[in-house]
């Protein structure tokens, strides 16, 4: 194992899913190091406290060594410790990336969709890493603590880590200050015990940078703006098509750009360089609580795991995985299937049915069922749906004013929410719960058994209904789906043809859905997800500076991530605005790539449930292909889009059953 993998290994927080607070430059400057001392001990170079050099230019075979390696060599002058450690520095984040990346090949580290990294349950479990390449070891943390604080004699290389880690200040981020002040004198005498490390270890902590804000020398771009006059020249902004907006905007200006609209100013980040750079740093950089506060006391909720972030999140996106993976979908597939012919025995044949209504009442049951084991009422779904966008409106987007949800109407709605939360909350009492699949709520009261002031009862009944109201964004996908289906029968066919094969000996198990089984209609979910983004943008607040291509962004800057401009930016996807499910075929893969394809967000926050999602969503669209005949009403109607409170159909998009292809029974 490199010293850059034990590196990240040691400074690696399982409580947090990411590694221990270190200035960004300084932990670079310690993967240098840590290459550097890979590149000793493989005798390619030599040092003193004075000049690194290079003592032979063969490539080690080791992709982590061997750039740097090449860079060392490619330079005749001969220069300090310190200059190779900035120099390399610059390529921490491609050393980092490469190091994770073996340490999850490895099964050492299991990845998770927002950036998080965990030990994987072996190690956690035994203690030791698991047996790669004939080499297995005891986990690190545990062998340098006992080395620090039961003075335990260290192994060589460890001699090395800890000089590492010591000159990045890593031990002092980890320890207790009781901890610290134990150990300081190994520390500093093991950290002076290798004579490599001697000369590398220093020039790590004097390449110190510091914050940009105190950096006033570097030259800086100024950053674009866009007025109010310049967005309504725009078509795409015109046509509420917020996306290709800032697709075309970050085209022509760059990456960061300010929106001045009178009374608001927003910095926007559009572009794949910018989802890489969330993914990485966003959590460095942005939090997400700010826009949310008022949104969420409207509820009667401090917070939830949409406002949370750093170790809270991480907590809370480990307790309620179970709760929204794709299994659960999976497992309760004949359930799905059975409220799919509900939903559709009430359509009726011949009736003109509202298309964004409508598919919200048939998912929201679906969620409901699947995610909380509750069956609310229709009415009262959509009473959810209108306080919750009402909500959204004055609080999260401010368009409208706050006496707006204080009518008499809303405050009904309100009333029946707080009943929604005691109706799910007595649902499930141990009794009820017998014998049952275990859902989300389970574990979330789980979580405040054993901790009520993480997750209080006050925050309880947000959390119980967050999965239905993420369902609204799935339904606003549906319709855009059986839009793009009625407009594109060559593609329904094909639907049609995966749907038929599947049912054809009665109702299908999870095991019978598989990709080949379904490629057309993932296939098609996946186009409409990247061409129709219901949430096209995340709203976050700027808790530290930072700069992106020149742009110095400042703290306390008001921030939109439009994580989903890539999907309209030709060089990525070719004819962008056109629906075309075969992007995703080989050869074209036109998704494939970090930052390109993002239709649930990037960075920590990305969608917990988007493999549920869509699972939901490719099963609802065989259903449809299945059993019924559809057309819009009018028949020549053209998509506009519905831009607040998120992105959706507008109300115009109406559709009629016009028969069934199949009785609407189990099994037909």
């Amino acid at each position: 194992m490199r010293f850059a993998e034990q590196l990240l290994l040691l400074l690696h927080s399982q409580d947090t899913g990411y590694f221990v607070p270190i200035p960004e430059w300084r932990m670079s400057c310690a993967l240098a190091g840590a290459v550097l001392m890979d590149l000793a001990l493989e005798d390619r170079i030599d040092s003193d406290l004075k000049t690194l050099t290079v003592v032979d230019t063969t490539p080690t075979g080791d992709s982590l060594l061997d750039p740097s390696l090449e860079d060392l060599a490619s330079e005749d002058q001969a220069h300090p410790p310190q200059y190779w450690v900035e120099r390399l520095a610059r390529r921490g984040d491609q050393i980092s990336d490469e190091a994770i990346e073996r340490l999850v090949r490895k099964g050492i580290f299991e990845s998770d969709d927002g950036g998080f990294w965990t030990l994987s349950k072996k190690v956690t479990r035994t203690g030791r890493y698991p047996l790669v390449d004939g080499w297995a070891g005891e986990e690190i943390k545990g062998r340098i603590f006992r080395t620090l604080l039961d003075k335990e004699l260290p192994d060589p290389r460890d001699i090395v880590i800890i000089g590492l880690v010591h000159y990045c200040d890593g031990f002092r981020a980890m320890m207790e200050p009781e901890e610290y002040q134990a150990a300081e004198e190994l520390i500093e005498l093991y950290s002076n015990m290798d004579l490599i490390g001697r000369a590398i270890g220093p020039a790590v902590r004097s390449s110190y940078r510091p914050p940009a804000s105190m950096r006033g020398s570097r030259r800086r771009r100024a950053m674009p703006t866009v007025g109010l006059r310049d967005a309504l020249a725009s078509k795409s902004f015109r046509a509420a098509n917020l996306p290709r907006f800032f697709a075309e905007t970050a085209q022509e200006l760059g990456p960061v750009f300010e929106l001045r609209f009178p009374g608001r100013r927003l910095v926007v980040l559009a572009g794949v360089e910018v989802n890489r750079w969330m993914a990485k740093k966003g959590r460095l950089h942005l939090r997400t609580r700010d826009y949310l506060e008022d949104f969420q006391q409207e509820w009667g909720t401090a917070r939830s795991i949409a406002s949370m972030d750093g170790a809270d999140h991480f907590r809370m996106r480990r307790v309620v995985r179970a709760g929204n993976s794709r299994k659960v979908v999976e497992d309760r597939l004949d359930e799905l299937l059975a409220l799919c012919r509900g939903s559709f025995r009430s359509w009726g044949v011949g009736n003109v049915l509202p298309g964004e209504m409508t598919c919200q009442r048939l998912a929201g049951a679906q969620v409901a069922r699947l995610s909380v084991s509750f069956d609310p009422p229709l009415d009262l779904l959509d009473e959810l749906m209108y306080f919750e966008y009402r909500a959204l409106m004055v609080h999260a987007q401010g368009v409208l004013p706050k006496f707006m949800l204080r009518t008499p109407r809303m405050k009904r709605y309100k009333r029946r929410v707080l009943e929604l939360y005691a109706m799910i909350h007595a649902s499930h009492t141990e009794a009820q719960r017998a014998g049952k699949r275990r859902d989300l709520v389970d574990d979330l009261m789980e979580l405040h058994h054993a901790d009520p002031q993480f997750l209080p009862e006050t925050d309880l009944g947000f959390a119980f209904i967050a999965p239905i109201i993420a369902g609204h964004y799935t339904a606003s996908a549906v319709a855009f789906s059986i839009y793009e289906l009625l407009r594109h029968p060559d593609y329904r066919e094909q639907i049609v043809a995966e749907a038929d094969a599947m049912f054809a000996d009665g109702d299908p198990t999870a095991a019978d859905v598989t990709p080949e089984a379904t490629d057309a209609a993932r296939r098609f979910v996946m186009e409409v997800l990247r061409l129709h983004e219901v949430v096209p943008a995340h709203v976050r607040t700027a808790m530290n500076a930072f700069e992106i291509e020149g742009i110095e962004v400042p703290a306390s800057s008001r921030i939109l991530v439009s994580f989903s401009a890539p999907h309209h930016m030709e060089e990525y996807f070719p004819e962008p605005e056109k629906f075309d499910i075969d992007r995703y075929l080989e050869p074209r893969n036109e998704h494939r790539g970090a930052g390109i394809y993002a239709p649930f967000g990037v960075g920590t926050h990305v969608c917990g449930g988007s493999s549920w999602t869509r699972l939901q969503m490719v099963m609802n669209l065989l259903m449809i292909a299945r059993y019924l005949e559809l057309e819009t009403v009018p028949r020549d109607y053209r998509l506009r889009r519905s831009p607040l409170p998120k992105n959706s159909v507008n109300r115009k998009f109406k559709f009629r059953v016009t028969g069934h292809r199949h009785p609407l029974e189990r099994g037909q």
